[in-house]
């Protein structure tokens, strides 16, 4: 069909229009009034509000010499009259008098307002409105502040409330009891999600909540301090984002149908120096004043999908009475580090029967037995410095072969795999890793090593030290390297006809 130079988007619908602009920020919405009469009132029915005091001006888009932001804002919402509301997104510095910002506030709750976005930045402490936590229209909140943003919790009523997000908030107080109170009052809420949360010198820290499926909590800690007490009475909860400093005790972990979790919880800074210390380790010391993550791992044991940080995996050895046994886990991912021993995951995968998918987030490991100095060889399997001097020749869990061979692992795959951070990396030691777990796991079906290779000549390097693999893998297992430099690919069969080496191009894993 010939439209010529006919503008077929002002023929659609003003309702579809509207829904358009609604992508837009409120600021470039209102510059469409501009292009026809009948664009010039569409922006009284757009249901989704976005203003951000950042982008009022847009110089490259030929808008300038705008009316200040506050009338901008006075405009549209008078613009608009009393009309259901949809979303309201403000992102603005309020400066030191907050009246006006809150006048908006009210007036979108009036209008009913399901989702409200807000991230204000002011000179003095913001105080939220209280009217926020008594609207019966709210399904999503988010709040957000860059100095300081507080919430007390007079009386609560959100009945809609789905959603909660909370970044760089505080509360009025110090014992916990505000933020306990704002989250068990919102009996709909199935997402809560806290970034920067700053509760170590709370007295206590309680989730609570039958309805919640979904948390998200990143905890900053002010004097590195172990949290008092933090406990979770979430029932029904399938995903699970945690990150902070093991907490002293945790009366209350209810996760009973927890699904995936992913923890990044870490010891205090001091105490991660000690813990790492091999003297203090040889010798027996123990570490003060460590929190105790038993109750909390046993909590989370009948995940079947769990990624831990390096740090976590720390917390397992130094935080735990005894690592509790995941015998629903069937996948698990690991963050490596070169600071980490290396001998902290045999108890971790002796403890999971079930797993089926190993996958490690690089493969470092650094010379954690320090066989370089005297005071350090506390094992007899260390064989120490080669003649040259500059590499560690102790193998990886020399010696303790039947954790793995009992292994039910079936897939393995290593994100980064020839990642190198430092001297203390070496890309041998990487290959020797792989060589082990191919010749001990024999439950091994297939390994996929995603490599972001230098070049094609590194790639030949590798793929000539893995052409040994064959020889001690199980004829069942294939061995597949994925890169987004291979510039060639090619595949080396072994006397089975599903095994084999196979290089190939691709994408590396999100």
């Amino acid at each position: 069909m010939d439209t010529g130079s006919k503008d077929l988007i002002s023929n659609l619908p003003d309702a579809l229009l509207c829904h358009i602009l609604s992508f837009l920020t409120t600021t470039e919405a209102a510059s469409t009034s501009v292009l026809s009469k009948q664009w010039r009132y569409l922006l009284a029915f757009v249901t989704s509000l976005d203003f951000d005091d950042s982008i009022h001006d847009l110089p490259e888009m030929g808008i300038q010499k705008r009316p200040h932001f506050n009338d901008f804002v006075d405009k549209v919402l008078a613009l608009q009259g009393n009309a259901s509301l949809n979303r309201f997104s403000l992102r603005c510095n309020i400066g030191s008098d907050p009246s006006r910002v809150n006048g908006w506030i009210l007036k979108v709750l009036d209008r009913g307002v399901v989702d409200l976005d807000l991230c204000i930045s002011s000179e003095n402490k913001y105080l939220l409105p209280p009217q926020v936590l008594m609207s019966k229209t709210l399904v999503k909140l988010r709040v957000a502040c860059k100095n300081e943003f507080t919430i007390d919790v007079g009386e609560v009523s959100l009945p809609k409330l789905k959603t909660l997000h909370m970044n760089d908030v505080g509360f009025a107080d110090e014992t916990g009891a505000v933020f306990a109170k704002l989250v068990s009052s919102c009996h709909a809420l199935e997402e809560l999600v806290m970034d920067k949360t700053m509760w170590d010198l709370w007295d206590s820290c309680s989730v609570s909540s039958p309805s919640l499926k979904r948390v998200t909590i990143y905890s900053e800690n002010i004097d590195d301090k172990n949290p008092k007490s933090v406990s979770f009475n979430t029932p029904n909860l399938i995903s699970l984002d945690f990150s902070d400093i093991v907490a002293v005790k945790y009366p209350k972990v209810s996760f009973d149908s927890l699904v995936e979790a992913s923890l990044g919880i870490r010891m205090r800074p001091d105490q991660v120096f000690y813990a790492r210390d091999l003297v203090h380790q040889h010798y027996g010391y123990k570490l003060s004043e460590v929190g105790d993550a038993t109750d909390f791992l046993m909590g989370i044991s009948n995940v079947k999908k769990l990624y831990l940080s390096y740090e976590a995996l720390e917390v397992l050895t130094f935080c735990c009475k005894a690592i509790p046994v995941f015998k629903n886990l069937m996948h698990l991912t690991v963050q490596t580090d070169q600071e980490v021993d290396r001998e902290l995951m045999p108890n971790l995968l002796k403890n999971c029967p079930n797993l089926e998918t190993l996958v490690f987030e690089g493969l470092h490991y650094g010379d954690t037995n320090q066989c370089q100095d005297d005071r350090y060889r506390f094992k007899e399997t260390n064989k120490c410095w080669d003649g040259d001097g500059n590499r560690c020749l102790c193998k990886p869990w020399e010696g303790t072969p039947i954790w793995l061979s009992s292994s039910p692992v079936k897939k393995l795959k290593v994100l980064r795999f020839g990642e190198i951070f430092s001297y203390l990396d070496d890309m041998d030691k990487q290959i020797d890793l792989i060589e082990y777990f191919v010749e001990t796991m024999t439950n091994l079906e297939e390994v996929i090593l995603y490599y972001d290779a230098p070049s094609d000549g590194d790639l030949e390097i590798v793929s000539k030290a893995f052409q040994r693999l064959e020889k001690v893998a199980s004829t069942k297992c294939k061995i597949q390297v994925i890169s987004d430099d291979i510039s060639f690919s090619f595949t080396v069969y072994s006397t089975s006809s599903t095994a084999g080496l196979v290089f190939s191009k691709n994408t590396f894993p999100v």
